[in-house]
């Protein structure tokens, strides 16, 4: 096979990682692998001494690799970690290293279809810098966790679940230390001036501008025949009307939480994070992936702004590409901008919209928590308010604000971090000043949790509602949840909000967010993904784009059943660039991909769900049973 003669030459002319400088020389040789478990894989020598090749077969359960490490290479404190591997599919597989006291660090490794690279984990990302998601030259890490103890490591993991079979050849590993780079093993463009995967085909693949041209007509005579939805002049319930305010605001009607639009009608948000169209991906380092740049392009480019700007002329560019989105949106059955949208949105919008404030700046920060009891940040708070908030006092079509997306400082030892500062705060006196009057145990670290929590949203919101009175608190986007003392403090705003990648929302979650708080709930991100066309299949895979509608329709109106939900915003409009995004994800989620193309199976799905979710919101018709199929 082609692609095997190329990895074996790769790795031939590719610098060593054996030797007797390598602690970890023979980790994959037979004698070591003679000791390994291994389930629901199949393990074979791979193309050069000290590696493998893995064959995954699909199944919920995920098939793993576990390799001992040898006694002489267990610390690994100094050193940087090396591995060679290809893949012949975009799935994720996870590399865990286990230490002897039952911890686990685990790496999502994500990689390009049938690009052979050399990984490099650095040191400081091992030991002490976080990963999150980091971008590479041909694949990207993903790992959000807190560090292990690396002095005793015991075992390495590799573990995967695909829902197809996947062929994974791995090895040699290293133990390195001193400077070492990750390398692309590949010396052919895997990218094409559309910025479409070469080697993939698929139905829809445009092979010339032409063919997109007739692609884009074909879609512009389709939105005009679209049927409009019958909404409301804001995109509501045109059914149902309740008081007015001129402003969105919050209703509990019937038991089931609504928000209501500035005229009156029920509203629930059908949202679209996103919108925008500037969608970077790196060159600088890895130009022999890309077989043509388009106009612009230098360290980054930007495929799909190079497509829409070809599409609808640099003349006023920005205007027609607002009026393209809003008029798809509409015909579409969305009711809401989401986060994260293109700010041209929101002069004169067209549409109900949501935006995100960054509010109170401290000199002090940990892992994004600010130092709440200090002046500057109560006056930084209303400064920003001022400038980000004022200007939308007025404006009806504003939903709401977004204080924060996705911190971390809840799961990453906060306390302890401001009681090890250094550098004296007040949020650091008042911490100790606290565990000195309650004692410094569980229970009072918890009551201290939610009062620091309390404590950062009170200043947030106070500021907000001083520079704009009239619209809703968003709260902050948690990723799947928070720990409870911190939800218990969103009861200070009007909706909480949460990103939840699943299938569904877990009632179970939902009224345990509402029964916290008292508000309702927003959904602010969910998406699903193929492993196609180049791509990795985000968060939450399914088996194609078919399945990927069916996914949509399904979690929309079973959000929409739950009484407590309010909305939930869909991440997100175009495709993420096929080489990755600023932190390397390269996601299948969009609703459009970068030749600015629509996926009909998402619309069509979307459609039908749209048409239903206020019914359903109402309790007068059940949700769609049909669930994505994954494999």
């Amino acid at each position: 096979m082609q692609i095997a003669r190329e990895f074996t030459l790769a790795l031939v002319t590719a610098l060593s990682l054996t030797g007797a400088e390598n602690p970890l020389a023979g980790l994959l040789a037979p004698n070591n692998l003679k000791k390994a478990q291994i389930e629901g894989v199949q393990v074979a020598p791979g193309p050069k001494p000290d590696s493998v090749v893995l064959r995954f077969a699909p199944g919920e359960m995920p098939g793993s690799l576990t390799v001992p490490v040898p006694e002489t290479a267990r610390d690994w404190t100094r050193y940087s970690l090396c591995f060679e591997f290809v893949s012949d599919s975009t799935i994720r597989w996870e590399l865990q290293i286990r230490n002897r006291q039952g911890q686990a660090f685990t790496y999502r490794v994500q990689p390009f279809e049938n690009v052979p690279v050399k990984a490099v984990i650095p040191n400081a990302l091992l030991t002490r810098e976080y990963t999150n998601n980091r971008q590479f030259r041909g694949y990207w890490l993903s790992n959000w966790g807190n560090h292990i103890d690396l002095r005793e490591v015991e075992s390495l993991v590799i573990r995967m679940a695909p829902n197809r079979e996947v062929t994974l050849r791995l090895g040699p590993f290293a133990l390195a230390t001193g400077e070492v780079a990750d390398e692309v093993l590949l010396a052919r463009p895997v990218v094409d001036e559309f910025g479409q995967w070469i080697a993939a085909e698929w139905p829809g693949k445009v092979h010339s501008l032409e063919e997109l041209k007739q692609a884009w007509s074909r879609e512009d005579a389709e939105l005009e025949r679209a049927p409009k939805f019958p909404y409301s002049a804001h995109g509501g319930w045109a059914e149902r009307r309740e008081r007015a305010t001129g402003f969105f605001h919050t209703a509990r009607i019937e038991g089931r939480w609504w928000l209501v639009d500035p005229d009156g009608h029920l509203f629930w948000s059908a949202g679209m994070d996103c919108v925008r169209y500037r969608d970077l991906t790196r060159v600088k380092g890895r130009e022999m992936l890309f077989a043509r740049l388009p106009p612009g392009a230098g360290e980054t480019a930007d495929f799909y702004q190079a497509n829409v700007r070809l599409r609808h002329g640099e003349e006023d560019f920005v205007a027609r590409w607002k009026a393209a989105q809003v008029r798809r949106l509409k015909a579409w059955g969305f009711n809401t901008i989401g986060n994260w949208s293109d700010a041209a949105l929101f002069e004169r919008p067209e549409m109900p919209f949501v935006t995100n404030v960054r509010l109170g700046r401290s000199r002090k920060s940990w892992q994004g928590f600010p130092d709440v009891y200090a002046d500057e940040f109560v006056r930084s708070a209303e400064e920003d308010a001022q400038s980000q908030c004022a200007r939308f006092r007025e404006e009806p079509r504003l939903i709401g604000y977004f204080i924060g997306n996705e911190p971390r400082w809840p799961y990453r030892n906060l306390i302890d971090s401001i009681l090890r500062d250094a550098e004296p705060s007040a949020t650091q006196d008042f911490v100790r000043r606290f565990l000195a009057q309650k004692g410094d145990h569980a229970a009072a670290r918890e009551e201290l949790m939610e009062t620091l929590s309390r404590r950062y949203f009170q200043v947030v919101c106070s500021a907000i509602k001083k520079a704009d009175p009239n619209h809703l608190i968003l709260g902050i986007r948690w990723a799947g949840a928070a720990p409870d003392p911190v939800l218990r403090a969103n009861d200070v705003f009007d909706v909480v909000s949460i990103n939840i990648y699943r299938f569904e929302p877990p009632p179970e979650l939902v009224q345990k967010l509402a029964q916290l708080t008292g508000r309702p709930v927003l959904i602010g991100e969910f998406h699903f993904g193929a492993a196609e066309r180049g791509y990795a299949p985000s968060l939450v895979m399914v088996r194609d784009q078919t399945e990927r509608g069916v996914a949509y329709q399904y979690y929309l109106e079973h959000a929409a059943a739950h009484p407590d939900i309010v909305g939930v915003h869909y991440f997100q409009m175009v495709d993420q660039p096929v080489t990755g995004r600023f932190d390397g994800e390269n996601y299948n989620l969009g609703f459009l991909n970068q030749q600015d193309l629509p996926y009909r199976e998402m619309v069509e799905f979307a459609r039908s769900a749209h048409g239903r979710m206020y019914p359903i919101h109402a309790g007068s018709l059940a949700p769609t049973d049909r669930r994505a199929r994954v494999r």
